[in-house]
């Protein structure tokens, strides 16, 4: 590990929802961090729970920590957006409140920016809470957007990696982005309150012709959904919502974004059928919420696919190479969910063996 170089400063935002249960742990081994510039900005996102008063508390004392309480829940998207307006420094963190990090974790990521000029967007590698297996290395896209996979989820922590391989997107529980990047392209969608988060901030740093990486030596141990509440049919549905924003945003070319749309739909449909003969019903409602919410929401859909390429940096060919890592033929998405899955873990296996290679 390098010696930190230039000491800049750095925001560390933390939002935080009804989390008595793992705050302390957060903010205890947040405040320990082994790097001598940052600021802590810890948005309350109006909880029920006493967690906000536990923190101030323990550990208001410290100069270096900030306290913001909303008066209602903005969701992550407009929670950390809260938090963003606070912070002064050269580098933004965001980091979830059932986090732990290493000592390190912070000096390997501003070392990586600082290093590399062509990195806009890194995350920790993201382990269990228990720190035995990894949670997740970063994530891949397969093309149209339709699988998604976890890097190296469930294997060992010992795994070795390169120390900065990219990636189609990063995991919004550990991340860190340079200002002048939310300064030019903006930050997150409030109108977006689930899910559009770590996916639009990976897709701006594209545009804005940077890299979005994983430094593998920032470490960090994750609990994962401590603090949320949420139902099948809640996820689904935000989930596809973010899905379609990314299709028009990621497939600029109208014939590419027309197939993409298409593709999509097959597939949502097929998989519906396999859903309704186990009676999953909630999925198949989140899947109805979410297209129709497409449909009526295609104008705002479309001002901001132009809105986001009016900033764009890079060619739309370019931008779908850097989504889309995984290229699977169309009968791939014939096939029902389980299998096309494990048909795109395969390939995603070829993927994974060159990151960990010596």
């Amino acid at each position: 590990m390098q010696a930190e170089t230039n000491y800049p400063l750095v925001s560390i935002i933390i939002l935080n929802y009804n989390g008595e249960s793992c705050l302390s742990n957060c903010l205890s081994s947040v405040l320990e961090t082994r790097y001598s510039n940052f600021e802590v900005i810890l948005v309350d996102n109006a909880s029920a729970d006493s967690s906000l008063e536990m923190a101030q508390e323990a550990f208001g004392a410290d100069s270096r920590l900030r306290f913001v309480k909303n008066k209602v829940n903005l969701g992550f998207s407009g929670g950390n957006n809260v938090g963003f307006s606070y912070s002064k420094g050269d580098y933004i963190v965001f980091l979830n409140n059932d986090t732990v990090v290493e000592p390190d974790w912070l000096v390997y990521l501003v070392n990586a920016m600082q290093n590399d000029p062509t990195i806009g967007l890194a995350q920790s590698m993201i382990l269990t809470i228990d720190g035995e297996k990894i949670q997740t290395a970063g994530w891949l896209f397969s093309n149209y957007l339709i699988h998604k996979y976890q890097l190296c989820k469930d294997k060992p922590s010992s795994l070795k990696f390169h120390p900065v391989f990219e990636i189609s997107f990063v995991c919004g529980a550990s991340m860190i982005i340079r200002r002048e990047i939310v300064r030019e392209m903006g930050l997150f969608d409030p109108k977006m309150p689930f899910f559009y988060d770590d996916t639009l901030l990976s897709l701006k740093t594209w545009l804005a012709q940077k890299r979005v990486v994983t430094v593998s030596g920032s470490r960090i141990r994750h609990v994962g959904g401590a603090t949320n509440v949420w139902n099948i049919q809640f996820t689904t549905y935000h989930l596809l919502k973010s899905n379609i924003c990314l299709l028009f945003d990621v497939y600029s070319k109208l014939a590419d974004l027309v197939r993409a749309l298409l593709v999509n739909i097959f597939y949502l449909s097929t998989n519906s059928m396999f859903f309704l003969k186990r009676k999953n019903i909630e999925v198949i409602r989140g899947n109805i919420q979410g297209l129709t919410w497409g449909l009526s929401n295609f104008r705002y859909l479309w001002q901001n696919r132009l809105n986001h390429w009016k900033k764009t940096k890079i060619s739309p060919e370019k931008l779908k190479e850097k989504f889309v890592r995984v290229n699977l033929s169309v009968s791939f998405y014939l096939m029902p969910s389980k299998l096309g899955n494990d048909c795109f873990a395969f390939e995603v296996g070829k993927y994974e063996n060159a990151l960990t290679k010596a």
